[in-house]
């Protein structure tokens, strides 16, 4: 049995018997990590009031691959946020970054690049420079990109060629659109729709504003909002959560309302979606 020292951010706990929590960690180097935190609401707990969603812990624990429960044997708080509970935007988008990673990590793979994002994705919100939104927008799509699964936003996804943008029609009429197939990994040129439809995948379009405030977001980051209008964050949030969905196969519990809108980038005269 190894006794292991790591960086880690709270998922989710769980009460065990009367004084005990069986706590979900993200930590940086050992990837998802289950832990028993015996006696943890005694006060004479060395981890009393430690295990708290949002703050960097760092804790100790003695490992063994024989078992899929750790003994937790010490914890302190390395960066505490107090700033993100009292306010219902950050704590929404904080709780949709924590569900999101909770659904990625893996126990015992490493994945530093997921607590990194998490991390600084819950720190962003401490600090407010952005509207929370913004940084639930930069989150989610990058968290795309440590999944592998960045959608193709200016080039098309099957022939890496231009995809050349339509004229929407109807009360689209002069607005350019994007063929978009989220089973095809994202943009189309018009031959590759067609292959793509012809195969049965679905392809729908997608306003060229909504695609290139998207890459604006992944290119800088949640600055990327600051200059954008709140219709134009929702359509780029409600595009990145319907991507989301078909590539988790399950839709979050953090996405439900927001997403239970009629589908924010589809043309005026159908129903079109991602």
């Amino acid at each position: 049995m190894a006794i292991v020292q790591d960086r880690a951010l709270l998922l989710k706990r769980y009460p065990f018997s009367e004084s005990s929590l069986v706590a979900h960690l993200c930590t940086r180097e050992h990837g998802r990590v289950h832990v028993l935190a015996k006696g943890a609401y005694r006060p004479t707990s060395r981890y009393y009031a430690v295990l708290d969603v949002l703050d960097v812990l760092e804790i100790e624990w003695d490992h063994s691959p024989k078992r899929d429960l750790s003994n937790l044997r010490a914890g302190s708080i390395a960066r505490r946020r107090r700033g993100i509970p009292d306010d219902p935007a950050k704590w929404f988008a904080a709780s949709a970054m924590l569900e999101l990673a909770d659904l990625a990590s893996r126990p015992s793979h490493p994945d530093p690049a997921l607590y990194d994002l998490l991390d600084a994705g819950l720190e962003e919100l401490e600090a407010a420079a952005v509207p929370a939104d913004a940084a639930l927008i930069a989150f989610e799509l990058r968290y795309l990109v440590v999944l592998g699964l960045a959608p193709s936003l200016e080039t098309c996804a099957a022939c890496g060629g231009p995809a050349p943008p339509v004229l929407g029609a109807g009360a689209d009429r002069g607005r350019p659109r994007a063929a978009f197939s989220a089973g095809a990994g994202g943009r189309l040129c018009r031959a590759c729709a067609d292959e793509a439809r012809a195969s049965g995948r679905r392809v729908g379009t997608l306003p060229v504003e909504t695609l290139d405030d998207a890459r604006a977001f992944l290119e800088s980051g949640s600055t990327a909002g600051l200059a954008l209008p709140q219709d134009r964050l929702d359509r780029v949030r409600d595009f990145a959560g319907r991507f989301l969905d078909y590539h988790l196969e399950a839709r979050p519990r953090t996405h439900r309302a927001f997403l239970a809108h009629t589908n924010r980038n589809a043309p005026h005269e159908t129903a079109d979606a991602v």
